[in-house]
């Protein structure tokens, strides 16, 4: 039941695509272990993304969106984003960049943009029965929630 949405560029291999969707699919299971988890890399030519104003910037920055239920502990979501944006710096080979702040501080970014949309359980429905219904979900959201304990 949890859905990723990868805007990434084009170009990439498909050994590296296969190694990109595995390695996100593992670490979105690992936070949440609902059966179902659906990946999709929507790719864009640089022809078509701006960045900062302009057309054809590469590298190209990509942005994942995590469609997901509520109540994963913030490390568990911290652990998540670590593994989503190390595959994704991986599987597209993105430099680090330097960044001067205001402060006179720099600090390396690689670009990765991750958003988590939550959707309650009664707002997401499966196999026709919304979320809150669905055995599959409640059970695999509590042994989520068990193995959070346990960890704590």
């Amino acid at each position: 039941m949890p859905i990723a949405y990868i805007d990434v560029p084009q170009g990439i291999r498909i050994e590296a695509k296969k190694k990109l969707v595995k390695e996100v699919c593992d670490a979105i299971h690992e936070a949440y272990p609902i059966p179902d988890t659906r990946i999709l890399l929507c790719e864009w030519p640089l022809e078509n993304v701006s960045q900062d104003g302009r057309l054809d910037s590469e590298p190209a920055r990509p942005i994942c969106r995590l469609e997901v239920p509520p109540g994963v502990p913030v490390e568990a979501k911290r652990k998540l984003v670590k593994r989503i944006s190390a595959a994704i710096t991986a599987a597209y080979g993105l430099p680090k960049e330097d960044i001067r702040l205001p402060s006179g501080k720099v600090v390396a970014t690689n670009w990765v943009l991750i958003f988590f949309l939550e959707y309650s359980l009664e707002n997401a429905a499966l196999d026709g029965l919304l979320a809150f219904e669905n055995s599959m979900v409640i059970e695999s959201m509590q042994e989520a929630m068990k193995v959070v304990e346990a960890a704590e």
